[in-house]
């Protein structure tokens, strides 16, 4: 199951001009991390860990977190070792209030056991990327993965998109139509963040399987909730244009996980950019920028989570949620084991952890 989802990754690649810094006389970042928040995914006796993380506001009082790989134990024991892992799950949250808000979980099911939520026929899965509601429709970004003898046994080569047609009926009964994105040259649109304004819909996404070029595309609001996802236009040379072919290739936004957040701070008047950075070991850190497509900063490295007590961790999929109520905004980040048989005994790992983080500005002295 060793997912990762990280990438090795040089701070050079921004020091050759192309960005500036994040100001740190401007800006203050400050971490808090609480063992209470930690647990908020470790209560289930079924539902037994996860990657991936994402949340969406549901615009109806609730908060869905889309998960991938998850463990799920039919027993209800609350051990991995008993669990059956699926592709993928989601939870819907009441409130935004990680201390009174409880989790409920869901996952399909096929021949009396487990399945993933999402799933089509196909010799490939979904992994979960991001989404958002437009009107009365859920619109869900999904990566489709296969299986490869090389590498790390995996590959992301498509994406899907699954639009809910009544999201706010029980999961049970969602209705959901699966689209097959177009050619998007090697991006994965929507692995990422998912964003909207009154007339578009975003998407960013990475280069896959390895080269993390980021590019962002959109849609018209009315093409999405239709579900003409055909001709997204792309960011290209400071302006939005459809691609036809893979060459030229544009320039990237900057270079980025498979997953990370953008969302935009009303008070700092900024978009800011959260992902994961290192292989291994790695730390959680920042880029701004004054819009969706940038000028984005270098990365500002603020974050190393302890990895006391994992013998061979790795760290991933760091994004925030801002749909949750809180004095700052909320950070998830994943620890795994490159060691499956650590992962399914270390029962601390594998769950979304929490980091509260605050960004200001200075005051003047």
């Amino acid at each position: 199951m060793n997912r990762i989802l990280v990438f090795a990754f040089s701070l050079f690649a921004y020091l050759a001009g192309i960005c500036q810094s994040v100001d740190t006389l401007i800006y203050r970042v400050t971490v808090e991390s609480s063992a209470k928040i930690d647990k908020y995914f470790t209560r289930d006796s079924i539902w037994r860990g996860a990657d991936g993380a994402s949340s969406i506001d549901l615009e109806n009082g609730k908060i869905l977190w889309l998960f991938s790989d998850s463990f799920i134990d039919p027993n209800a024991c609350g051990a991995r070792k008993n669990s059956i892992m699926v592709r993928n799950s989601i939870a819907l949250q009441d409130g935004n209030n990680l201390n009174t808000a409880i989790p409920r979980y869901y996952w399909g099911q096929s021949g009396g056991k487990p399945d993933s939520f999402f799933k089509i026929p196909g010799k490939f899965w979904f992994w979960t990327g991001h989404g958002t509601r437009i009107k009365d429709k859920l619109i869900v970004f999904l990566m489709e993965i296969k299986a490869v003898k090389t590498g790390l046994g995996f590959e992301a080569y498509g994406w899907y998109v699954v639009v809910i047609s009544n999201p706010d009926d029980p999961p049970s009964q969602w209705k959901m139509s699966y689209k097959k994105g177009p050619e998007t040259y090697g991006t994965i649109a929507g692995s990422a963040a998912v964003l909207k304004d009154e007339k578009y819909l975003y998407a960013y996404g990475a280069v896959e399987p390895s080269t993390h070029e980021v590019y962002l595309l959109r849609w018209k609001l009315k093409d999405a909730y239709s579900e003409n996802f055909s001709k997204p236009e792309w960011w290209i040379k400071d302006d939005w244009a459809e691609r036809k072919s893979k060459m030229p290739v544009p320039e990237p936004l900057f270079i980025g996980g498979t997953e990370y957040s953008v969302h935009y701070d009303k008070t700092l008047k900024k978009f800011i950019q959260i992902q994961s950075f290192g292989f291994g070991e790695g730390q959680i850190g920042l880029l701004m920028s004054d819009s969706l497509q940038g000028k984005w900063t270098e990365p500002y490295l603020f974050y190393t989570p302890s990895y006391r007590g994992v013998k061979r961790p790795f760290m991933y999929s760091a994004k925030v949620h801002p749909e949750l109520s809180g004095d700052g905004i909320y950070i998830t980040y994943n620890v795994n084991s490159f060691d499956f048989g650590e992962l399914i005994e270390n029962q601390t790992i594998y769950y979304p952890k929490f980091i509260h983080v605050k960004i200001e500005r200075k005051v003047p002295h």
